[in-house]
Protein backbone atom coordinates (compact mmCIF):
# COMPACT_ATOMS: atom_id res chain seq x y z
CA UNK A 1 0.00 0.00 0.00
CA UNK A 2 2.68 2.48 0.92
CA UNK A 3 4.79 1.82 -2.48
CA UNK A 4 1.57 2.28 -4.17
CA UNK A 5 1.23 5.62 -2.50
CA UNK A 6 4.45 6.73 -3.14
CA UNK A 7 4.31 5.81 -6.86
CA UNK A 8 1.42 7.70 -6.73
CA UNK A 9 2.78 10.47 -5.59
CA UNK A 10 5.67 10.53 -7.81
CA UNK A 11 3.23 10.32 -10.55
CA UNK A 12 1.71 13.72 -9.73
CA UNK A 13 4.71 15.01 -8.59
CA UNK A 14 6.35 13.95 -11.88
CA UNK A 15 3.42 15.56 -13.68
CA UNK A 16 3.07 19.20 -11.83
CA UNK A 17 7.09 19.37 -12.74
CA UNK A 18 6.30 18.76 -16.46
CA UNK A 19 3.32 20.89 -16.43
CA UNK A 20 5.86 23.43 -14.67
CA UNK A 21 8.01 23.00 -17.32
CA UNK A 22 5.53 23.40 -20.30
CA UNK A 23 4.68 26.71 -18.89
CA UNK A 24 7.77 27.93 -18.62
CA UNK A 25 8.27 27.01 -21.68
CA UNK A 26 5.18 28.62 -23.49
CA UNK A 27 6.60 31.77 -21.88
CA UNK A 28 9.71 31.70 -22.91
CA UNK A 29 7.99 31.09 -26.28
CA UNK A 30 5.52 34.52 -25.67
CA UNK A 31 8.58 36.30 -24.24
CA UNK A 32 11.03 35.54 -27.06
CA UNK A 33 11.50 38.42 -29.01
CA UNK A 34 12.96 38.39 -32.76
CA UNK A 35 16.69 39.48 -33.45
CA UNK A 36 15.97 43.32 -33.65
CA UNK A 37 18.89 43.27 -36.59
CA UNK A 38 18.74 43.10 -40.35
CA UNK A 39 21.19 40.41 -41.20
CA UNK A 40 21.73 41.89 -44.30
CA UNK A 41 23.79 44.81 -43.08
CA UNK A 42 25.63 42.36 -40.52
CA UNK A 43 26.11 40.35 -44.09
CA UNK A 44 27.26 43.18 -45.71
CA UNK A 45 29.65 44.71 -43.77
CA UNK A 46 31.22 41.21 -43.19
CA UNK A 47 32.06 41.07 -47.10
CA UNK A 48 33.46 44.51 -46.82
CA UNK A 49 35.60 43.35 -43.72
CA UNK A 50 36.58 40.42 -46.06
CA UNK A 51 37.59 41.94 -48.85
CA UNK A 52 39.33 45.09 -46.84
CA UNK A 53 41.58 42.86 -45.33
CA UNK A 54 42.24 40.98 -48.46
CA UNK A 55 43.42 44.09 -49.88
CA UNK A 56 45.01 45.06 -46.90
CA UNK A 57 47.15 41.88 -47.05
CA UNK A 58 47.75 42.44 -50.64
CA UNK A 59 49.37 45.81 -49.83
CA UNK A 60 51.24 44.16 -46.80
CA UNK A 61 52.66 41.38 -49.01
CA UNK A 62 54.02 44.08 -51.65
CA UNK A 63 55.47 46.75 -49.24
CA UNK A 64 57.56 44.43 -47.26
CA UNK A 65 58.78 42.79 -50.45
CA UNK A 66 57.88 39.63 -50.27
CA UNK A 67 55.59 39.78 -53.49
CA UNK A 68 56.16 42.49 -55.82
CA UNK A 69 51.86 43.16 -57.18
CA UNK A 70 50.58 45.31 -59.85
CA UNK A 71 48.89 48.75 -57.96
CA UNK A 72 46.12 49.22 -60.24
CA UNK A 73 44.79 45.95 -58.35
CA UNK A 74 44.12 48.71 -55.66
CA UNK A 75 41.57 50.22 -57.76
CA UNK A 76 39.12 47.77 -56.79
CA UNK A 77 39.24 48.89 -53.17
CA UNK A 78 37.95 51.85 -53.76
CA UNK A 79 34.51 50.91 -53.51
CA UNK A 80 34.35 49.58 -50.17
CA UNK A 81 34.34 52.40 -48.22
CA UNK A 82 32.11 54.20 -50.05
CA UNK A 83 29.77 51.47 -49.33
CA UNK A 84 30.86 51.65 -45.55
CA UNK A 85 29.80 54.84 -45.85
CA UNK A 86 26.79 54.38 -47.22
CA UNK A 87 25.85 51.83 -44.42
CA UNK A 88 26.52 54.27 -41.73
CA UNK A 89 23.69 56.43 -43.41
CA UNK A 90 21.83 53.45 -43.37
CA UNK A 91 22.47 52.02 -39.96
CA UNK A 92 21.84 55.21 -38.24
CA UNK A 93 18.33 55.53 -39.48
CA UNK A 94 17.61 51.77 -38.49
CA UNK A 95 18.65 52.45 -34.73
CA UNK A 96 16.88 55.77 -34.89
CA UNK A 97 13.73 54.24 -35.85
CA UNK A 98 13.93 51.70 -32.91
CA UNK A 99 13.66 54.66 -30.44
CA UNK A 100 10.56 56.51 -32.07
CA UNK A 101 8.07 54.92 -29.78
CA UNK A 102 10.41 56.17 -26.66
CA UNK A 103 10.00 59.42 -24.66
CA UNK A 104 11.94 62.38 -26.14
CA UNK A 105 14.53 62.23 -23.12
CA UNK A 106 15.08 58.49 -23.65
CA UNK A 107 15.70 59.77 -27.57
CA UNK A 108 17.75 62.59 -26.39
CA UNK A 109 19.96 60.00 -24.35
CA UNK A 110 20.27 57.72 -27.64
CA UNK A 111 21.39 60.69 -29.29
CA UNK A 112 24.44 60.76 -26.97
CA UNK A 113 25.02 57.91 -27.71
CA UNK A 114 25.68 58.17 -30.81
CA UNK A 115 27.78 61.31 -30.18
CA UNK A 116 29.92 58.74 -27.38
CA UNK A 117 30.34 56.19 -30.37
CA UNK A 118 31.15 58.53 -32.82
CA UNK A 119 33.78 59.88 -30.38
CA UNK A 120 35.06 56.67 -29.33
CA UNK A 121 35.49 55.59 -33.23
CA UNK A 122 36.96 58.94 -34.29
CA UNK A 123 39.18 58.27 -30.88
CA UNK A 124 40.74 55.20 -32.76
CA UNK A 125 40.79 56.65 -35.50
CA UNK A 126 43.58 58.98 -33.22
CA UNK A 127 45.69 56.08 -32.27
CA UNK A 128 45.84 54.75 -35.73
CA UNK A 129 47.25 58.60 -36.73
CA UNK A 130 49.72 58.61 -33.65
CA UNK A 131 50.86 54.54 -34.35
CA UNK A 132 51.29 55.94 -38.27
CA UNK A 133 53.17 59.18 -37.36
CA UNK A 134 55.30 56.80 -35.61
CA UNK A 135 56.14 53.94 -37.85
CA UNK A 136 55.35 55.48 -41.32
CA UNK A 137 56.06 59.14 -40.99
CA UNK A 138 56.30 59.34 -44.69
CA UNK A 139 52.78 58.52 -45.37
CA UNK A 140 50.67 59.06 -42.03
CA UNK A 141 46.99 59.01 -41.54
CA UNK A 142 45.68 62.31 -40.68
CA UNK A 143 41.75 61.86 -41.48
CA UNK A 144 41.07 57.93 -42.40
CA UNK A 145 38.46 55.74 -42.77
CA UNK A 146 37.57 55.79 -38.70
CA UNK A 147 38.14 59.68 -38.52
CA UNK A 148 35.61 60.17 -41.15
CA UNK A 149 32.69 57.26 -39.24
CA UNK A 150 33.39 58.85 -36.07
CA UNK A 151 33.03 62.37 -37.32
CA UNK A 152 29.98 61.82 -39.49
CA UNK A 153 28.02 59.85 -37.02
CA UNK A 154 27.71 62.45 -34.62
CA UNK A 155 26.99 64.99 -37.32
CA UNK A 156 24.60 62.96 -38.47
CA UNK A 157 22.76 63.21 -35.68
CA UNK A 158 20.47 66.42 -36.87
CA UNK A 159 19.98 64.79 -40.36
CA UNK A 160 18.49 61.66 -39.39
CA UNK A 161 15.34 63.35 -39.03
CA UNK A 162 15.16 64.95 -42.59
CA UNK A 163 14.94 61.63 -44.14
CA UNK A 164 14.23 62.03 -47.86
CA UNK A 165 15.33 65.64 -48.05
CA UNK A 166 18.99 64.49 -47.59
CA UNK A 167 18.88 63.81 -51.27
CA UNK A 168 19.23 67.75 -51.58
CA UNK A 169 22.30 67.83 -48.80
CA UNK A 170 24.03 64.79 -50.27
CA UNK A 171 23.99 66.10 -53.89
CA UNK A 172 25.35 69.68 -52.65
CA UNK A 173 28.05 68.13 -50.62
CA UNK A 174 29.43 65.58 -53.55
CA UNK A 175 29.24 68.82 -55.73
CA UNK A 176 31.22 70.58 -53.72
CA UNK A 177 33.66 67.73 -53.13
CA UNK A 178 33.74 67.34 -56.81
CA UNK A 179 34.64 71.35 -57.10
CA UNK A 180 37.07 71.49 -54.53
CA UNK A 181 38.86 68.38 -55.95
CA UNK A 182 39.88 71.09 -58.83
CA UNK A 183 41.38 73.47 -56.99
CA UNK A 184 44.42 71.54 -55.01
CA UNK A 185 46.10 73.93 -52.04
CA UNK A 186 50.09 73.36 -51.18
CA UNK A 187 50.80 73.23 -47.19
CA UNK A 188 46.82 72.14 -46.29
CA UNK A 189 46.07 72.43 -42.74
CA UNK A 190 44.55 69.40 -40.60
CA UNK A 191 41.62 71.61 -40.69
CA UNK A 192 41.93 72.18 -44.65
CA UNK A 193 42.53 68.26 -44.79
CA UNK A 194 39.16 67.58 -42.64
CA UNK A 195 36.92 69.12 -44.63
CA UNK A 196 38.49 68.01 -48.35
CA UNK A 197 40.75 70.54 -48.79
CA UNK A 198 44.29 68.90 -50.07
CA UNK A 199 47.47 69.10 -52.25
CA UNK A 200 47.11 67.42 -55.96
CA UNK A 201 48.79 64.09 -55.18
CA UNK A 202 47.16 63.84 -51.94
CA UNK A 203 47.98 59.74 -51.79
CA UNK A 204 51.80 60.32 -51.68
CA UNK A 205 51.28 61.97 -48.35
CA UNK A 206 48.89 59.33 -46.43
CA UNK A 207 47.96 56.05 -47.44
CA UNK A 208 44.15 56.64 -45.76
CA UNK A 209 42.53 59.62 -46.63
CA UNK A 210 38.35 60.60 -46.49
CA UNK A 211 37.54 64.21 -45.98
CA UNK A 212 34.11 65.49 -44.69
CA UNK A 213 33.41 66.76 -48.41
CA UNK A 214 32.72 64.76 -50.22
CA UNK A 215 32.16 61.34 -48.32
CA UNK A 216 29.72 62.91 -45.85
CA UNK A 217 27.35 62.73 -49.07
CA UNK A 218 27.53 59.22 -49.28
CA UNK A 219 26.51 59.18 -45.82
CA UNK A 220 23.72 61.42 -46.11
CA UNK A 221 22.24 59.02 -49.10
CA UNK A 222 22.83 56.26 -46.76
CA UNK A 223 20.26 57.88 -44.27
CA UNK A 224 17.81 58.31 -47.53
CA UNK A 225 18.50 54.54 -48.01
CA UNK A 226 17.65 53.86 -45.08
CA UNK A 227 14.90 55.80 -44.56
CA UNK A 228 12.78 54.17 -47.69
CA UNK A 229 13.89 49.95 -47.24
CA UNK A 230 13.49 50.04 -43.60
CA UNK A 231 10.63 52.93 -43.12
CA UNK A 232 9.06 52.13 -39.54
CA UNK A 233 12.17 49.66 -38.67
CA UNK A 234 9.97 47.51 -41.33
CA UNK A 235 12.10 45.62 -43.77
CA UNK A 236 10.55 46.90 -47.07
CA UNK A 237 11.98 44.09 -50.10
CA UNK A 238 11.98 40.73 -49.68
CA UNK A 239 14.71 38.83 -48.14
CA UNK A 240 14.82 35.32 -47.58
CA UNK A 241 15.54 33.77 -44.76
CA UNK A 242 19.92 34.23 -44.72
CA UNK A 243 20.06 33.38 -40.94
CA UNK A 244 19.99 29.47 -42.35
CA UNK A 245 22.75 29.50 -44.13
CA UNK A 246 26.01 29.00 -42.37
CA UNK A 247 28.15 31.19 -44.43
CA UNK A 248 25.85 33.93 -44.18
CA UNK A 249 25.60 33.64 -40.36
CA UNK A 250 29.12 33.54 -40.19
CA UNK A 251 29.86 37.04 -42.20
CA UNK A 252 27.17 38.45 -40.18
CA UNK A 253 29.26 37.58 -36.86
CA UNK A 254 31.92 39.34 -38.71
CA UNK A 255 29.97 42.28 -39.47
CA UNK A 256 28.69 42.82 -35.71
CA UNK A 257 32.35 42.93 -34.88
CA UNK A 258 33.64 44.54 -37.53
CA UNK A 259 34.79 47.48 -35.52
CA UNK A 260 37.29 45.14 -33.24
CA UNK A 261 38.30 43.14 -36.55
CA UNK A 262 39.11 47.08 -38.16
CA UNK A 263 41.32 47.38 -35.31
CA UNK A 264 43.12 44.41 -34.66
CA UNK A 265 43.57 42.75 -38.39
CA UNK A 266 46.11 45.22 -39.84
CA UNK A 267 48.43 44.96 -37.02
CA UNK A 268 48.07 40.80 -36.84
CA UNK A 269 48.98 40.51 -40.41
CA UNK A 270 51.58 43.05 -40.99
CA UNK A 271 53.41 41.78 -37.23
CA UNK A 272 53.06 38.47 -38.80
CA UNK A 273 54.80 39.17 -42.13
CA UNK A 274 57.48 41.42 -40.19
CA UNK A 275 58.53 37.83 -38.37
CA UNK A 276 58.60 36.52 -41.57
CA UNK A 277 60.64 38.71 -43.31
CA UNK A 278 62.94 38.57 -40.08
CA UNK A 279 63.33 35.02 -40.30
Amino acid sequence: MKKFIRIIVVQQWNSKVMENMSTDLNKMKINRQPSSRFIELDVLRGILIAFMIFFHLLWDLDYFGIVSLNHQIYQFQGVIPPIFFLLVGICLVVGKNKNLSKTPQEQKKYDRHLILRGLKIFGFGMVITIVTVIFMPDRPIIFGVLHFIGLSIILSIPFIRLKYCNILFASLIILAGIIMGQYPIENPTVFHLVIGMHQANIWSYTIDYFPLIPWFGATLVGIVLGSILYKDNKRRFYLPDLSKYKSFTTLSWVGKHSLVIYLLHQPAIAGALFIFVLI
